[in-house]
């Protein structure tokens, strides 16, 4: 039936076209102008398709009145001619080809309006077939779902879809990338650890291992290329997922499917998840190794709890998987110990559990020595600290201070808020990070809790779980409270949060019994993965272009030093793109300068004979960006500054805009956008109070910087402009010395 129908709609459509351009063309032919042309001939398109479709694609019934039908036609037509334009300006305002707008534009709105016509315009009115429709959906749905193969194509659907949200976000452009995850595995190829010096800042010593595969991809393929498969990759979360909530729900009997796929499904759409999806940030990605571990020994979890070396291989290869991401980024430690305290409370015999859980932790070891032990050998063989700068306090290096770094402004200020910090984590948004993010999947986890507690307590309820149901509660309970007291950051919390939603299943179904406990969890999880997904954020991207990367850099001698400033802007990733001998050091950083550091920056300098250029970025006009973005969208529609469209959109901007004005003094008579100047200082002012920051920080090194030599050089983050301003620096001579 579908089918049919959508070959008639093919069939329509091309008739819509022909009778749109006719009547476009005649009306232009007796003097008409192109916009009131455009109107009838559109007006004429809607009627001929809404004919042939209520005849031939739909075969409506008739018994209501036309004109209701007809107004609904002209609004679900105006909605999708709406669609196919704003896509269309999207890809024009990303500076991509008008042609793939054309064309995913087109798409869009055809999509749309075939499934607008179906489902809203033609279908039967009365309340019976709606009802009869929406029971029809998600039985279709149901069948799906509960489909032999679901499982399997969910598998593969999920790391697909991973890849194309990856896609439809953009280049990554987050702080971290900009900083020190392209930085890292550059120096690590280019063996620059003893070469430069804090480049990216203090992070620049974090295991660059986590990182080589993004520079690998974004350095010898496209851009989109790495996009998808970091998106892909972080996909793989999901199956992963299944493979747990599958083992959990079996405990109880045959695993269903759907409520299989569909909790799988809400554990990977809470805000940290989301929030990283396809970017280089490390947290998803680690997640991978979290839930293998972890499914692994669910996997073997019947040997694990027996008695025979089986399971104590299972749970050592499981500590392996977890070690392996706790060595690629090492605040996932939280889970390597919640699991390991984990495993001490399965019904094992006695003198088995402190087994399993030193099995665990030896694998956690090995996995940490493969995937970090060369770093950290490395650390300790130039700066004497296998965690420089970290725990500097104990395990010294001269060039960082005797500090021990851990950031505590996320941490519960009491006792009473520690208590409740599931609240307080959605009371005020950036309450555990800098992005904001609202995962109320805590508030309702922590109020299921208590009921329950509380409902044993007073024997309504029993707190008994099968095995696999007492390993994911604990493991993420006391990942939880792991974390709040360590770290209290957000973004380190995506392992625990995609199996919070498994959680709250097993405990309402605790709490309650049979068909209404399912429907009770299912609107729960239901409404929280809605607010998750409505109120997603991201910590930065940007329109594709070829190379993720660009930089204008000029002819440099192939020896010196390339100094960057702290400023607002991390300017680590241009490292690359400076010729390979000049040593990178960073200045003015976030690094903890032990007594040593002003020396050996001093010492860098002097090596490449006091040559030195410092690097800053450079202002840019996003008004006068956004200007020429709308610019391009308006140019095809040739309209006059003085006609009646250019005034009114000159009267809307006055009125909800304060960057973007109509130029009324436009020398073409064209309807043109202009920037007004940003906080009334124009870039060069702007740029010349970046220079004297600079400079300041330049002098306290024993440094000069040259302002007057200062020049601005094009760089781009994907798509957009990330200018970057470049000045000589010479030493200041020291008494005593020769310069």
């Amino acid at each position: 039936m579908i089918h049919k129908q959508i070959g008639w709609f093919a069939v329509v459509g091309v008739a819509g076209f022909a009778a749109d351009a006719s009547v476009l063309y005649l009306l232009l032919a007796f003097g008409l102008g192109p916009f009131a042309s455009r109107a009838f001939s559109f007006l004429t398109a809607v009627f001929v398709t809404w004919q042939l479709n209520r005849r031939k694609t739909f075969a409506v019934q008739p018994g209501e009145p036309l004109w209701r039908e007809g107004l609904r036609y002209l609004s679900a037509m105006t909605l999708g001619g709406a669609a196919n334009y704003a896509v269309y300006g999207a890809f024009i305002m990303a500076r991509w080809s008008p042609i793939l707008g054309l064309v995913a534009g087109t798409g869009i709105g055809t999509v749309l309006n075939f499934l607008s016509a179906r489902s809203w315009v033609f279908r039967d009115r009365s309340q019976t077939a709606s009802r009869g429709l929406f029971r029809s959906w998600i039985g279709g749905l149901n069948r799906a779902l509960s489909h032999p193969h679901a499982v399997r194509r969910a598998m593969w659907l999920a790391p697909l879809l991973g890849g194309m949200i990856a896609l439809l976000l953009g280049q990554d452009s987050n702080w971290d990338l900009l900083n020190y995850h392209f930085y890292n595995p550059y120096a690590l190829v280019g063996e620059r650890i003893g070469l430069d010096l804090a480049a990216a800042q203090f992070q620049s010593y974090f295991n660059p291992l986590l990182d080589l595969p993004y520079y690998a991809m974004v350095t010898h393929a496209p851009a989109m290329v790495a996009g998808f498969v970091m998106g892909a990759f972080h996909g793989l979360n999901f199956v992963l997922l299944l493979c747990i909530v599958r083992v959990v729900l079996g405990s109880s009997g045959k695993p269903d499917d759907a409520t299989s796929i569909l909790l799988s499904l809400a554990g990977c759409m809470g805000p940290a998840f989301l929030s990283e999806l396809g970017n280089s940030m490390g947290d998803d990605t680690t997640a991978v190794f979290m839930l293998c571990a972890l499914a692994l020994i669910m996997w073997q979890l019947r040997h694990v709890v027996e008695a025979g070396w089986r399971g104590v291989i299972s749970v050592a290869a499981g500590g392996l998987l977890m070690g392996a991401g706790v060595g690629l980024k090492l605040t996932n430690a939280v889970f390597a110990v919640a699991l390991c305290l984990a495993l001490l409370a399965l019904p094992a015999p006695w003198l088995r559990r402190p087994v399993l859980a030193f099995a665990f932790g030896l694998g956690v070891l090995g996995g940490i020595a493969t995937t970090a032990g060369y770093w950290f050998a490395t650390l300790l063989r130039v700066f004497g600290n296998p965690l420089f700068p970290q725990f500097n306090a104990w395990l010294g290096s001269p060039l960082a201070a005797p500090i021990a770094i851990a950031d505590t402004r996320w941490l519960p200020k009491s006792i009473w808020e520690a208590l409740l910090f599931p609240f307080a984590m959605v009371t005020d948004a950036t309450r555990v990070g800098e992005l904001a993010m609202r995962p109320f999947i805590w508030p309702v986890l922590w109020l299921l809790v208590v009921l329950w507690v509380g409902a044993a307590a007073i024997r309504k309820s029993s707190l008994t779980l099968s095995v696999p149901e007492r390993l994911v509660v604990l493991f993420v309970s006391l990942a939880f409270v792991i974390w709040m007291a360590v770290f209290s950051i957000y973004r380190y919390a995506v392992s625990m949060e995609m199996l919070a939603p498994l959680v709250v299943w097993i405990v309402v179904h605790k709490l309650l019994s049979g068909d209404m406990a399912k429907r009770v969890a299912a609107v729960t999880l239901a409404l929280v993965a809605t607010s998750a997904v409505v109120d997603a954020r991201s910590w930065g991207h940007q329109a594709w272009s070829t190379h993720a990367f660009r930089v204008v850099a000029p002819d440099l001698p192939a020896s010196g030093t390339i100094l960057f400033i702290a400023e607002e802007e991390p300017n680590g990733w241009m490292a690359p793109f400076f010729p390979p001998a000049m040593a990178a050091v960073g200045l003015g950083t976030n690094f903890p300068e032990g007594p040593a550091y002003g020396a050996r920056v001093r010492e860098i300098v002097g090596q490449s004979g006091g040559k030195a250029w410092a690097v800053m970025p450079a202002n840019t006009d996003e008004g006068a960006v956004r200007a020429a973005q709308m610019n391009d969208i308006l140019a095809p529609l040739t309209l006059s500054v003085s006609g009646w469209p250019c005034r009114k959109l000159s009267a809307l901007l006055q009125r909800v805009s304060k960057h973007l004005r109509v130029d009324e003094a436009s020398n073409t008579g064209s309807c043109r956008l202009v920037a007004l100047p940003p906080g009334g200082m124009s870039l060069a002012e702007a740029d010349l109070g970046t220079i004297q920051r600079s400079a300041e920080i330049v002098t306290r090194y024993g440094l000069v910087l040259d302002a007057t030599s200062c020049r601005t050089y094009e760089a781009w983050v994907g798509a957009k402009p990330r200018p970057y301003q470049l000045c000589a620096t010479s030493m200041i001579p020291q008494p005593g010395s020769s310069q």
